[in-house]
């Protein structure tokens, strides 16, 4: 018997970011097995708002109705009043995209909604690297689960026969920890015609920033071009063009465009933090975020040697090769919900 699961989240689920992508690929994995999941929207993403809907939590979540409640850790301030008198009633699985704490939240209550989140039943963390970080709170390791995203969402899309163009791609929204700016600046040292560098993704997450991307894309000598958000079709195909994915992040949860990029046999550059190293394998170069040398050595050399990029283009299919698909992620978490479940009712009886 299928369980009656709620997942509580924040923000618009529609947008083309790493957790909402998500939630929608693990949503259609669960449909298509006859495993229903009611998504509730508890408010807006930012902290004033949740704090703002945090009364009508209450009313939009009858926790009786359902088996097990899963909550975004996103959702942490909207959820704080509410989630000790959930639990009492069913079972709390956290899932854990990343630790605001950790992820740069400046508000002086994270941590104690942080510390409620933690006493759920079971947490998810989306990397090994993530799990690490959840023991390190002091999280028992019997309650965390791992379930890392999927790297398949754009391959049947990709179309076939594309040439690769001295293309570089950075798929990631305008904010300080995905570095941005830095990678433009070091694009203006480095470039050679005819490459080019190509921005996609949100642009108006963080206004400040963009304000910074914008200032160095100006002052760039370099041909530097703003895509946007761009639909699942045109993604693909710029997946398919490119010949080396760059994007020397400061902080990821898991990295799913990383997964997407070696899944499409791009070369990869990123930033040697968290769970990037390990994801990345010897399918691409890492460097220190914010090290313009080491950032721009590595462009140069994949730029100027097709060996090489050949080379790391089959090593980056190989690592995805071993990385999970959507249906692995949404068994791995359908698995740690069902454990939760079996938990509290082995338990109370």
């Amino acid at each position: 018997m299928a369980l009656r699961i709620a997942f509580l989240t924040v923000g618009d689920p529609q947008r083309r970011t790493g957790g909402y992508l998500y939630h929608r690929e693990v949503f259609r994995c669960w449909q298509a097995r006859n495993q229903p999941v009611e998504e509730i929207v508890l408010g807006p993403a930012d902290v004033a708002g949740q704090i703002a809907a945090s009364n009508r939590a209450g009313q939009l979540v009858e926790a009786g109705r359902y088996d097990v409640i899963v909550v975004d850790a996103l959702a942490r301030a909207v959820v704080a009043p509410w989630l000790a008198h959930w639990q009492r009633l069913c079972p709390l699985v956290t899932l854990v995209h990343e630790l605001p704490t950790v992820a740069g939240a400046s508000d002086p209550r994270e941590y104690e909604w942080e510390q409620m989140l933690l006493r759920a039943d079971a947490l998810v963390a989306v990397s090994d690297d993530g799990a690490n970080t959840l023991i390190a709170r002091g999280v028992e390791a019997a309650r965390i689960h791992i379930a890392s995203g999927g790297c398949d969402r754009l391959l049947s899309r990709m179309p076939v026969g594309k040439a690769r163009e001295e293309l570089v791609i950075a798929v990631a929204q305008w904010i300080p920890r995905k570095n941005l700016a830095h990678l433009v600046r070091v694009w203006g040292q480095v470039a050679e015609h005819p490459w080019r560098l190509e921005l996609i993704g949100e642009s108006d997450a963080d206004p400040v920033y963009a304000g910074e991307v914008w200032q160095a894309i100006q002052h760039c000598p370099a041909n530097v071009i703003v895509r946007g958000v761009l639909a699942d079709d045109e993604l693909a195909e710029r997946y398919a063009r490119a010949s080396l994915f760059a994007l020397p992040s400061r902080f990821e949860g898991y990295g799913l465009v990383f997964a997407e990029a070696l899944a499409c046999g791009l070369p990869v550059i990123a930033g040697a933090v968290g769970p990037v190293p390990a994801l990345v394998g010897a399918g691409g170069m890492l460097v220190h975020p914010d090290d313009e040398q080491a950032l721009s050595v590595a462009l140069r050399t994949v730029m100027r040697d097709a060996h090489l990029r050949q080379h790391l283009s089959t090593a980056a299919r190989q690592r995805a090769s071993t990385l999970p698909r959507w249906q692995d992620t949404a068994q791995h978490l359908l698995c740690a919900i069902e454990w939760a479940y079996a938990q509290r009712h082995r338990v109370s009886t």
